[in-house]
């Protein structure tokens, strides 16, 4: 069979990009390795997320606007959106979703593992397991993950920074009482040395995770210490683990191929965020996949307009990882400034659609000197 594009990944990125090719009446076909993968993932989307994309309601298992931060010495700051919520979602029952919407648009979805990809003149050639016949396509949106075999069929540069995250399932219990309608973050050394853990209920279960730069750290045993910290003493149902890529690839377009979520490493640092940025990466590339067929419009507009929107927030929170993150005393320091409703009101603004919203100068001033005397004090 031959196609326009062929996307490999049935993830949220490969499946909106799936979607808006096979709306504009581009023949596509949406290659998965396994339709019945469980991402480990805590399922947290912003407001505004839900809004573009108009993720319907029962999809949302909750609407949490309270949350709180908790620092290595146990300091707990409880904070609460006044103008929104985070979303909560099971990614098997939300890629699910994505890919049955891509499939009514037109796009063929398919479970097959991709063996091998060659180019052939202006063409790909991809090879498939399962007998699979060899499929042929124009273009490749390689929408396949850390791990992205798309990458490396096609000469991407590869991913500089991974995060090896691991989460497990509970059901609830009296210790998890206190967290049915929370979202909380750990901000504490024996949990992580070098990034978070996390509380994320659910509708029937709550995701309790841990994360740690990949081969640093021994990443069960941190869980471990979580859940002991937690006071849990019943086991968990089901066990999740996976790499993260915390920083864009150099490049993430070629002339005739592009990688799209966490293949071109578009997970926020510093809070690990990939679901926005995958979603949004998938839509701002399938419209340049579009342009280029329709009008021969290079896919670099893609890389360029995705970077132009959302380089200061990566950017900004590389440097809070890199600064806060590094000792349990910045931690405690980090948890303190928390405490600042105006830092706690600029964060929400920004999180809930992603754009950076700005201050009065005054604040900004307030805000600058507090992180000044917190990293004097944590250093």
């Amino acid at each position: 069979m031959r196609y326009d594009v062929a996307i490999i990944g049935g993830g949220p990125s490969g499946a909106v990009a799936a979607a808006e090719l096979a709306k504009a009446g581009i023949s596509t076909v949406l290659i998965e390795r396994n339709l019945d993968n469980i991402k480990p993932c805590g399922g947290a989307i912003p407001l505004g997320l839900i809004e573009e994309f108009n993720v319907p309601d029962p999809l949302v298992e909750k609407k949490l606007s309270k949350m709180s931060v908790r620092s290595p010495k146990g300091r707990i700051i409880s904070m609460e959106m006044p103008n929104g919520y985070v979303g909560m979602v099971r990614r098997e029952r939300f890629d699910s979703y994505l890919r049955d919407r891509a499939k009514r648009y037109g796009a063929e979805v398919m479970e097959a593992l991709v063996k091998q990809i060659s180019r052939n003149g202006k063409s790909h050639t991809i090879h498939l397991s399962k007998d699979f016949a060899p499929l042929e396509a124009t273009y490749i949106i390689g929408a396949d993950g850390a791990n992205s075999k798309t990458a490396k069929e096609l000469g991407f540069p590869p991913n500089d920074l991974q995060v090896i995250a691991m989460q497990q399932r509970f059901h609830y219990c009296d210790a998890l009482k206190p967290y049915e309608e929370l979202v909380e973050i750990w901000f504490d050394g024996e949990v992580s040395p070098d990034f978070y853990g996390w509380i994320f209920p659910k509708t029937d279960h709550i995701a309790i995770g841990t994360g740690t730069e990949f081969r640093k750290h021994n990443l069960k045993e941190l869980q471990h210490r979580f859940v002991e910290k937690l006071g849990i003493g019943e086991k968990p149902y089901l066990d999740e683990a996976s790499k993260i890529p915390m920083k864009p690839r150099k490049s993430f377009t070629l002339d005739n191929a592009i990688l799209v979520g966490d293949a071109a490493g578009l997970v926020t640092p510093a809070n690990g965020e990939g679901i926005f940025f995958a979603m949004r990466s998938g839509k701002l590339g399938a419209q340049a996949m579009i342009e280029k067929i329709r009008n021969n419009q290079p896919l670099s507009s893609y890389e360029k307009t995705f970077r132009k929107l959302y380089t200061t927030i990566f950017f900004g929170l590389q440097t809070l990882q890199s600064v806060y993150y590094k000792s349990d005393r910045l931690r405690e320091s980090f948890v303190a400034i928390c405490e600042d409703r105006d830092v706690q009101q600029i964060t929400f603004d920004s999180y809930l659609y992603k754009k950076m919203v700005p201050a009065p100068w005054s604040v900004q001033m307030k805000i600058f000197m507090k992180n000044i005397y917190h990293l004097v004090k944590g250093s």
